[in-house]
């Protein structure tokens, strides 16, 4: 429904302002409106190449013609002055004429405004326009004047005035539509439901990837939301800029003062979005892949977890051509030669390479782990003295989640020894102590019945891959008779099934009144044969001297 009135809305502006139009003067109309050719000078196909540097004539900050440098006089400074003159012109004579004739001295046409000198037509501004015959030239430069000049008087007419005021009110009008009709839609958008969780439930893996897909959507509709808000105000405003010709001279040198800003900025919102893009269409492809290549029997949940790590990788690789690229682009519009640049990639790629030896370390040893499959995103594991969850990897890094939520971040080339809790299954290994009170055989009987009938329970028989194995007594000390106890279980979930049976191992033993183990101590009193009399005693006599 709010689609549906911002449609409304934004046809209702476009025809109010297509309405306003004053009647008789089509020939002036939306064809003829000044910003059609603002920035005609940046696109024109015709430009000759260097050595010839073009600069642009304008009348009310309205494209014209190029014209070229002469006499070592620059092409920018004798387009100013012919401008200049051209303007000077316009401002003081309603009645326009433009006429030119050759000048028998140096047979170039010379081009007057009544009788002002305006300009010479020389061999560069043929040049520049394809090299038509000189007089050709003449007559074309006559007609855009004579046309200017005339555009000139009429955008100051009464009504046209008030014209251009509508359509400033419609467009101003419009961008408040368009702005919040915008907004409703990123607003609507943004409550949409991002992830179906009937379909990834269960499977830890896939959830990451889904969630992680969620919020690259998001960013992205955030993004193109302030994006489309600053090309509806930005480019509005400009528009409405160029409709007065007392407004438009400004348009020329906000170009020349944004132009290169806008060019980087459109780079890197460019790099931003393929980037997000990127990461969305990989997470799809490996999912596409995983579900649809792999047999059903081979969609483990260790398959899993190696598709997310070769998605992750291939997503850090993307980011790092993108960057690469995205700089190159910058170092272009700013005017630096990228021939030398390229041209020394080699030695500047050897520098690095002696110079970064431990980064080429971390990315060799970061491929290996990922080639032989030492772990991947999702795995529990420990590496030297840290132990977590495996969060993020790359060809350079290893980043572990810790029990208290650290993020622990350790370079590949560091990693000689690494001990996974995860990989294919994992194993439940408990060290039952039982007092040496108590009868070992019903305690033994009792450790395996229970172990057995939660293997068998409907709930956790999908975790227990195998049957519970008692090893037996493993030791005796003063704490008692250890019995040993392995339970094979799925990835990730040795811990849930140990702390569900040391649950029932619990109750079990109440029931049965047995006892674990507890440490004890006997301390033996030794009573010598002629105890001393004590002080205290009334009856004792004091010892001989």
């Amino acid at each position: 429904m709010r689609v549906r009135y911002f449609l409304l809305a934004l046809v209702a502006s476009l025809s109010c302002l297509l309405l306003s139009a004053a009647p008789g003067q089509a020939q002036f109309g939306l064809d003829n409106l000044p910003l059609s050719n603002i920035l005609d000078d940046e696109v024109d196909i015709s430009a000759p190449p260097l050595p010839i540097e073009p600069s642009a004539v304008r009348l009310d900050g309205r494209f014209l013609f190029r014209t070229a440098a002469v006499d070592g006089i620059s092409a920018e400074a004798r387009a100013k002055e012919i401008s200049h003159r051209l303007q000077t012109y316009a401002a003081q004579h309603s009645s326009e004429v433009i006429d030119w004739r050759t000048d028998p001295g140096t047979n170039q046409p010379i081009i007057f405004t009544g009788d002002q000198f305006l300009m010479t037509v020389t061999s560069a501004d043929v040049a520049l326009a394809g090299a038509t015959p000189v007089n050709v030239r003449a007559d074309e430069l006559k007609a855009i004047l004579t046309e200017a000049l005339d555009y000139y008087q009429y955008e100051r007419q009464p009504e046209v005035v008030q014209q251009r005021l509508r359509w400033a009110g419609g467009l101003l009008l419009l961008m408040v539509f368009l702005s919040r009709g915008l907004y409703q839609l990123h607003h609507w958008l943004s409550n949409a439901p991002e992830v179906d969780e009937t379909s990834v439930q269960g499977v830890v893996v896939k959830q990451m990837i889904m969630w992680r897909q969620a919020k690259r959507i998001y960013e992205l509709k955030h993004w193109f939301f302030w994006l489309g808000e600053l090309l509806i105000w930005g480019g509005g405003s400009f528009i409405i800029l160029g409709l007065s010709p007392y407004t438009r001279v400004w348009q020329q040198p906000l170009i020349q003062i944004l132009k290169v800003p806008l060019r980087i900025a459109i780079a890197l919102a460019v790099s931003y979005a393929i980037i997000h893009f990127g990461d969305i269409v990989i997470d799809r492809l490996f999912l596409t892949i995983y579900g649809q290549t792999l047999p059903s029997s081979l969609r483990t949940q260790r398959a899993s977890l190696r598709f997310s790590t070769f998605s992750q990788v291939a997503k850090s690789i993307l980011v790092a051509i993108i960057i690469i690229v995205c700089i190159l682009v910058i170092l272009a519009i700013i005017n630096i030669d990228l021939g030398p640049l390229l041209a020394s990639a080699g030695i500047i790629g050897l520098a690095l390479s002696l110079a970064s030896q431990s980064l080429l370390k971390d990315i060799i040893n970061g491929f290996m782990i990922l080639m032989e499959d030492h772990y991947g995103i999702g795995d529990v594991v420990v590496i030297g003295d840290m132990s977590g969850f495996v969060e993020t990897m790359n060809l350079r890094i290893t980043q572990l989640r810790n029990e208290e939520g650290r993020l622990i971040t350790i370079p590949n080339g560091q990693i000689t020894v690494v001990q996974n809790l995860s990989k294919e299954w994992s194993r439940v290994d408990l060290k039952i102590p039982v007092a040496l009170d108590d009868d070992i055989d019903q305690a033994l009987e009792l450790i395996k019945r229970v172990a057995d009938k939660m293997s068998h329970d409907a709930i956790w028989e999908t975790l227990i891959l195998e049957e519970p194995l008692l090893l037996g007594v493993d030791n005796i000390d003063h704490t008692g008779a250890t019995v040993r106890l392995w339970i094979k279980t799925q990835p990730l979930k040795q811990w849930e099934v140990a702390r569900e049976y040391r649950r029932r191992l619990k109750i079990a033993f109440e029931t049965a009144n047995l006892d674990f183990g507890v440490p004890k101590q006997v301390i033996h009193m030794m009573t010598p044969e002629h105890p001393a009399v004590s002080p205290l005693e009334p009856d004792s006599q004091p010892p001989p001297l």
